[in-house]
């Protein structure tokens, strides 16, 4: 699924593609994705610009140069998912909200797959990532995956 999703945006210039979000700035020192930098988002309870949340997005290789090439003066924020949203504000950058990067853990992610919307990936949104991956990662990959075949037999 995901080679099909990135070959759909392949010939687009300047794409930035993912579960595009934008949540509250977290002021609070005791939260886990806190913001040191958050008086520059304005007043207390202001939001994040849109940008893909940091499980998972793909940008296009003139993003990708970009970025290599103005590393020293990019600002980097807390969050490294906020950071790459940053980067982009004032430029021409197509914003893809890619749906199928949105996925939750089962049962999200085997409803969706019954209806036909195969997820990219599949997290958990309390804990960025599957929470006890160690133990679970097995029956998500059963329950949400594509099955092993398909790994092998789509190409980009």
């Amino acid at each position: 699924m995901l080679a099909t999703t990135l070959a759909r945006h392949k010939a687009k210039p300047r794409t930035y593609i993912g579960c595009m979000k934008s949540g509250p700035v977290l002021a609070d020192k005791n939260l886990k994705y806190h913001e040191p930098e958050a008086w520059k988002f304005g007043e207390d309870g202001n939001k994040y610009f849109r940008h893909a949340t940091g499980q998972i997005y793909a940008i296009s290789k003139d993003l990708a140069t970009y970025i290599s090439i103005n590393q020293p003066i990019l600002h980097k924020y807390a969050n490294e998912d906020v950071s790459l949203g940053s980067w982009f504000i004032g430029l021409e950058v197509n914003h893809i909200d890619e749906r199928n990067m949105c996925c939750g853990t089962p049962p999200d992610c085997e409803w969706k797959g019954q209806a036909g919307n195969i997820c990219v990936a599949s997290f958990d949104w309390s804990c960025s990532g599957i929470c006890k991956s160690v133990e679970r990662l097995k029956d998500v990959h059963a329950r949400c995956g594509e099955g092993d075949s398909s790994v092998w037999s789509d190409l980009i």
